[in-house]
């Protein structure tokens, strides 16, 4: 009698998740003795770095975005929702896309991968008035808000409303923020050129974060230099300011007071996926699953987390693994190697991984940059992010589909077609609570002068 497979489940399609499968599905033994099953809410990989790039019309949404059936064979792929995980039965319970019917996977290997979902601290009206920034389809409805506000804003007489309708918060100073803030001045420079009856109208765009500078993950050098640039392309910078309150045409700004706007993008925060909330293991302070050196779950057998929802312990250097894209994808293939490990009887391998850099796009050819512990910045800065992350890019035809966009980008006028309208296939949505997963875990370079996102009263520079 054959003996049944070996059963591996991971959760999440992601930077994590998919590093998981890849690696299993080379060391795979032939003998169908393991069977591997990735179960992922979308049918892609987001490639979550170039987010802002679509946001501003420079890169195509589905050009970032590859298959998972594209790097997987012999690893089988569900597109479904984990919805529940009975840890004692070793079961995961998921519901289909198409049907919403639901299934169950058993499993001998459970791989929490889920990433993690926007977090809106619980700001009022936050979730139900401001625009997620994480999916494929938050950065399309993005760009899609904007271009709706111009048209309006072109055929509205009175003053207040064109005056909200052409100012735009991001809420976040991160790198997500940093770079849609970013990605937006070029785009909005750009847009006034299809409106010549706002020519006389100032647009501000205003980024509000609540710590004392700007992407805290770089240097003081590199944060300095990231708000002088934000600064010299109109972007009203706004430090130390907390968002309090979001209504569909305000938002509440501490200190600062209320700003008349009708878009609000938010990027302060995230938190692990809400399937983690309801499992009864160890957990941080931030929700995130508390795993040893070897990314296992302590007393859970079998039971492994990585990447956004995992809080992964620095072994050798004391602290943890922030939840970054480049964390989690090296994460993986140590679980993976550490399920193979543990079917063998073989000792487990303790993650070590020393962050190699870190890409800041800030608009017009200009970008910050800390590699190997040393920073520098400007075009040159720029032309390294754009080569690092295309080489990066999962797959040679999005390589080519990216580097085409942005060739076109720069020979071609800027495309404000805007796909909302509900009567046309693939129409946008408007702000939705963000659901899914970040594990799935750059402004384009612009032609003309500077001249459109302008800080004004209600939108004063730290």
């Amino acid at each position: 009698m054959t003996a049944a497979p070996t059963r591996v489940v991971i959760l999440g399609g992601g930077f994590g998740a998919l590093a998981v499968a890849r690696h299993l599905e080379r060391a795979l033994p032939p003998d169908g003795s393991v069977e591997v099953t990735l179960a992922s809410r979308t049918n892609y990989l987001l490639y979550t770095p170039m987010l802002a790039e679509v946001a501003s019309g420079a890169l195509e949404p589905h050009h970032i975005a590859t298959p998972l059936r594209a790097f997987l064979r012999r690893v089988r792929v569900w597109q479904c929702e984990a919805k529940d995980v009975d840890l004692e039965k070793r079961v995961v319970t998921v519901q289909h896309a198409a049907s919403e019917e639901t299934a169950t996977l058993p499993y001998d290997h459970l791989v929490l991968a889920l990433g993690s979902v926007v977090s809106y601290h619980g700001v009022p009206g936050a979730e139900q008035h401001s625009f997620p920034f994480k999916e494929l389809g938050d950065a399309s409805a993005i760009r899609d808000r904007v271009i709706d506000c111009f048209e309006q804003a072109a055929i509205d007489h009175d003053p207040a409303h064109r005056r909200e309708l052409l100012t735009f918060v991001v809420s976040g100073g991160g790198f997500s923020g940093v770079e849609l803030a970013a990605a937006l001045a070029d785009f909005l420079r750009e847009m006034r050129d299809y409106y010549p009856r706002l020519a006389n109208e100032k647009v501000y765009l205003v980024l509000a974060h609540h710590g004392h500078r700007l992407l805290e993950e770089l240097s003081e050098d590199a944060a300095a230099y990231t708000l002088g640039i934000l600064k010299q392309q109109g972007i009203a910078v706004r430090l130390t300011t907390a968002v309090t309150a979001v209504t569909d045409r305000s938002v509440e700004l501490s200190p600062g007071g209320t700003i008349p706007t009708r878009t609000v993008m938010w990027t302060a925060g995230i938190a692990p996926s809400p399937l983690v909330e309801t499992l009864p293991l160890p957990k941080d302070q931030h929700g995130a699953v508390i795993v040893d050196g070897h990314l296992a779950v302590q007393d859970h057998p079998g039971l492994w987390a990585l990447g956004d929802c995992a809080h992964v312990p620095d072994v050798k250097h004391g602290g943890t693994y922030g939840p970054l894209a480049q964390n989690a994808e090296q994460e993986g293939p140590v679980v993976a190697r550490n399920i193979l490990a543990t079917l063998r009887g073989a000792p487990l391998e303790t993650f070590d991984y020393r962050m190699l850099g870190q890409f800041a796009s800030l608009g017009e050819r200009t970008a910050v940059a800390q590699v190997l512990g040393q920073q520098f910045s400007g075009t040159l800065a720029w032309l390294a992010w754009r080569t690092v992350y295309l080489a990066k890019l999962p797959s040679n035809d999005r390589r080519v589909r990216v580097a085409l966009d942005w060739a076109i980008d720069f020979i071609f006028p800027l495309d404000i077609v805007s796909t909302r309208y509900r009567g046309l296939p693939g129409a946008t949505a408007q702000p939705a609570p963000a659901s899914a997963s970040s594990s799935h875990s750059a402004a384009s370079p612009r032609r003309r002068t500077r001249a459109a996102a302008q800080p004004g009263p209600a939108a004063a520079d730290s």
